[in-house]
């Protein structure tokens, strides 16, 4: 043919140029061709439509960006988007709220209504996907600005976010969120004023969520004592086996 023709009479180089890129071309062009339209928001593992060892991969990434669109929603008053984002059986048991995910988005609706502000910085999201079922976990600060005594402080809560993730109708959504606490501390809006501590009632209360459980005594949610923390390790060994055996049942 011509073209082998004139293949033949060029350079070393620019003939191994152009072969090089007719192979791609007769490769990749025809199998991408092939491949149908793909929704984006249509979720793919092993019981999804792709199947392969990229599956889980793909799927954690859609629950770890479904989470931190929920986050998001939550701290932007999104409240729509955020009732979106659970699973119509999931359950969130905090410090302050315990119920489905319907009643939680509600909960936090009413508190931004108050006044009450808080945001979360999250860390990334490590998944581990089994079938239509999914753990995730995400490393967060938590800032809430709040008064104490009538002095404005922000707490800060340092936490993990323990997620369930569940499909339904091929969608990823939020079926569990629980947390292990770590940290917390408050310090004041304004330097020049300063709450007035009760150091005995602070001692009274758990490390891992000290001033959090101070901050909840003087809101109409009392503060509890079996939450899981890092000082009640027995605590987070039996939520993180509860969690390893709802994962096992999908």
């Amino acid at each position: 043919m011509l073209q082998d023709h004139l293949i033949d009479q060029m350079q070393p180089g620019r003939r191994g140029f152009l072969i090089a890129a007719a192979l791609v071309g007769s490769v990749v062009t025809p199998a991408s061709a092939q491949q149908p339209p793909r929704d984006a928001n249509e979720p793919r593992g092993s019981h999804g439509s792709l199947d392969g060892p990229n599956g889980d991969i793909l799927d954690g990434l859609r629950i770890a960006d479904l989470i931190q669109r929920e986050r998001a929603a939550r701290d932007a008053g999104q409240w729509e988007d955020m009732a979106a984002s659970y699973h119509p059986q999931s359950i969130v048991d905090v410090s302050w709220y315990l119920g489905d995910g319907a009643g939680f988005v509600a909960a936090s609706r009413r508190n931004a209504a108050s006044g009450r502000l808080s945001l979360h910085q999250l860390a990334p999201t490590v998944t581990r996907v089994a079938g239509t079922r999914a753990l995730a976990e995400t490393p967060c600060q938590l800032l809430s600005f709040v008064p104490v005594d009538g002095v404005d402080v922000c707490m800060v809560g340092t936490v993990r976010l323990l997620w369930r993730a569940q499909m339904l109708d091929r969608r990823w959504l939020i079926a569990g969120l629980r947390m292990i606490y770590i940290r917390d501390l408050i310090l004041p809006c304004d330097p020049g004023r300063l709450p007035s501590i009760n150091a005995a009632e602070l001692a009274s209360y758990r490390t891992s969520y000290r001033f959090l459980s101070y901050v909840l005594a003087r809101s109409p949610n009392r503060p509890r004592d079996d939450l899981p923390g890092i000082d009640r390790p027995e605590l987070v060994e039996t939520l993180r086996t509860g969690e390893k055996q709802w994962l096992g049942q999908g």
